[in-house]
C-alpha cells in the first residue's frame, strides 16, 4: 500500500515542481553578460543620467543579475533614455493669509525608455516607458518634512497620478532616503525606485 501511495505522491510532486518552473519563465541560455549603455539624457535636467547611471550599475552588482562587461564582449545590452524630468503641484491648499491656493507639496516625476537587448540573437528581449517619482515641500528639509517622500500607491504600475502615500512606512530621521536639500533629494529616490523597477523587469525575465 505505502508503495502505491509513495508512486503516486512523487510524481504529483514533480509535476507541480514543473509547473513552478515553467510559470516563472527562464533567461536563455545564451545570455550570461550585460553591457549598460551611458544613459541617454534627453531632459532639461542634467544631473539625472549621472544619478541614474551610477544607481543602475551599483544595484546590477549588488543584486548579481548579470556580469556586467564591456560592450565588445556582452551577450545582451541595456539602453535607457531619460525622457523628462518634471514637477508639478501633488498638494494644494488654501492659504490663511493671502486668501489663495498655495502648492504645499510638490512631484517630481522621471519618465524613460528602456529596451534590452539580445546581442547574440539580435532581438529585442523587452522594451517599454518606465516612470518613477518623488515628492517634496519647497524649503523644508526633506529629512524633517514629516512626509513619507517615496511613498507608493497600491495599483498605480506607473507611479504617476495617485495621491494615496503608502511607501516604505518610514518617515524624516527613520528614513535613509530622506536627506538633503528638498529637489535632489525627491531626484534620487524617484531615480533610485525606477533602478530597482527596471532590475526586477530584467529579473521577471528569467
Amino acid at each position: 500500500m505505502n508503495q502505491i501511495i509513495t508512486k503516486i505522491i512523487i510524481p504529483m510532486l514533480l509535476f507541480q515542481g514543473c509547473l513552478f518552473y515553467s510559470t516563472r519563465g527562464s533567461l536563455p541560455v545564451h545570455i550570461n553578460s550585460i553591457s549598460l549603455a551611458p544613459v541617454v539624457n534627453e531632459s532639461v535636467e542634467f544631473a539625472a543620467a549621472e544619478i541614474l547611471n551610477e544607481e543602475l550599475n551599483e544595484l546590477m552588482v549588488n543584486e548579481n543579475v548579470l556580469d556586467i562587461v564591456l560592450p565588445e564582449q556582452a551577450d545582451s545590452r541595456l539602453e535607457v533614455v531619460i525622457l523628462s524630468v518634471t514637477d508639478r503641484p501633488y498638494t494644494v491648499t488654501l492659504s490663511a493669509n493671502f486668501g489663495m491656493e498655495e502648492v504645499e507639496e510638490w512631484k517630481l516625476t522621471i519618465k524613460t525608455s528602456i529596451r534590452w537587448f539580445d546581442l547574440k540573437r539580435d532581438e529585442v528581449l523587452f522594451e517599454k516607458k518606465m516612470s518613477s517619482w518623488g515628492s517634496y515641500r519647497p524649503g523644508v528639509d526633506i529629512g524633517s518634512d514629516n512626509i513619507d517622500n517615496d511613498g507608493d500607491c497600491p495599483g498605480d504600475t506607473n507611479n504617476d497620478d495617485c495621491r494615496c502615500c503608502s511607501g516604505d512606512e518610514k518617515v524624516d530621521e527613520n528614513d535613509s532616503d530622506e536627506t538633503g536639500s528638498p529637489r535632489e533629494s525627491a531626484l534620487s529616490i524617484s531615480v533610485r525606485r525606477l533602478t530597482e523597477d527596471i532590475v526586477n523587469e530584467i529579473t521577471n525575465t528569467w
